[in-house]
């Protein structure tokens, strides 16, 4: 079988196929932020810092 025979998507269209993921609630969120602050998870403060941002970005209460 040959490379051309097989169809690859191209990067436009594999775009448009991708759902995001649904974003978890607020207060979960919130808690883990908290923990991870708390722990001097450096990385994971940042990261549910970020999470937290876009969820009120998304919802509209900034």
């Amino acid at each position: 079988m040959s490379a051309s025979t097989i169809a690859r998507p191209t990067e436009n269209a594999a775009m448009r196929a991708y759902r995001r993921a649904p974003l978890p609630p607020v207060e979960l969120v919130a808690d883990l932020l908290i923990v991870a602050r708390a722990t001097d998870d450096r990385y994971g403060a940042r990261h549910f810092s970020a999470l937290l941002d876009r969820i009120f970005q998304e919802r509209g209460q900034r």
